[in-house]
């Protein structure tokens, strides 16, 4: 529960963003307390998913750990000295110069993409060489940044010049190759699991000795899209966050704070447990 983070009182809270704390552990080190807080469309709510954190917490571990051999990230291996009842939503982690950009790769046609794709043709103002249905995978998977939106507004998609024009030509074609590679090397572990990864979004920071590190969260159900797979067909029922965003679409949601009902709350935990449950074990 959020009154948890009392027992981190002793350390200094840094930035509390839509579902991370961010504490200032040593020199070197932060502390990330990921909670049981859900956003969805920017948007924060005051009613919590018990367990979701320690869900999301035990996945990006995973993640870490099973692609450090494609690039280094921020992840550090020394003991929590932090309470036992809050040691599962926490991680460990080096400091970092954050970068000021999502990295987003889409390997099928899903979610704001296909909207806009469906409207213009395009996506993220990229001219399509083929013609796509929804769900459809592309041929290769897509690089589409986005800007890192503090908390309230909305990110927003932009070019690869203008990502270019943020981080330099140099930074930007490091972000968007290691992507790629992250991206294929978890879509094939993931299909091999009955799992497809359809998007996911990266974040990434520059260590001490300006070494690219790749931070936050990865592969998790609240930063990609997971549908089921099994016998060669994909169920395209996602079960991640999506199922929480088509409940608020479902009501009507005026961007206002609600309570949420008990079912939806353990219906998107089940989901986030099925897949970790898939991926992981």
């Amino acid at each position: 529960m959020e009154n948890s983070t009392d027992s981190l009182s002793k350390y200094n809270l840094l930035f509390k963003g839509k579902v991370r704390n961010i504490y200032d552990y040593d020199d070197e080190r932060l502390l990330i307390y990921t909670s049981d807080r859900i956003s969805a469309f920017d948007y924060v709510f005051k009613d919590e998913v018990p367990g979701k954190g320690i869900l999301l917490t035990k996945m990006a571990k995973f993640w870490f750990n099973k692609t450090s051999h494609i690039i280094q990230n921020h992840i550090s291996n020394e003991q929590l000295d932090i309470p036992e009842n809050i040691k599962g939503n926490c991680m460990l982690v080096t400091k970092t110069k954050v970068l000021p950009i999502e990295a987003i790769v889409r390997g099928h046609l899903a979610g704001s993409a296909w909207s806009t794709y469906e409207n213009t043709g395009k996506i993220n103002n990229m001219e399509m060489l083929k013609t796509y249905k929804k769900y459809d995978k592309f041929n290769e998977p897509i690089f589409t940044p986005s800007t890192k939106a503090e908390i309230g507004d909305k990110d927003e998609n932009i070019s690869i010049k203008q990502m270019q024009d943020i981080i330099g030509v140099e930074l930007t074609g490091k972000v968007q190759r290691i992507s790629i590679e992250l991206f294929k090397f978890a879509y094939n572990f993931a299909k091999e699991r009955g799992v497809i990864i359809a998007d996911t979004k990266f974040e990434f920071g520059l260590d001490k000795d300006n070494n690219l590190t790749l931070i936050d969260e990865i592969f998790t159900p609240d930063c990609s899209r997971f549908w089921l797979y099994k016998d060669n067909e994909i169920n395209h029922n996602s079960f991640d966050k999506q199922f929480f965003r088509d409940y608020l679409t479902s009501i009507k949601w005026n961007n206002n704070q609600i309570q949420l009902p008990e079912d939806i709350k353990h219906s998107l935990l089940e989901k986030y447990q099925v897949a970790y449950n898939l991926i992981t074990i």
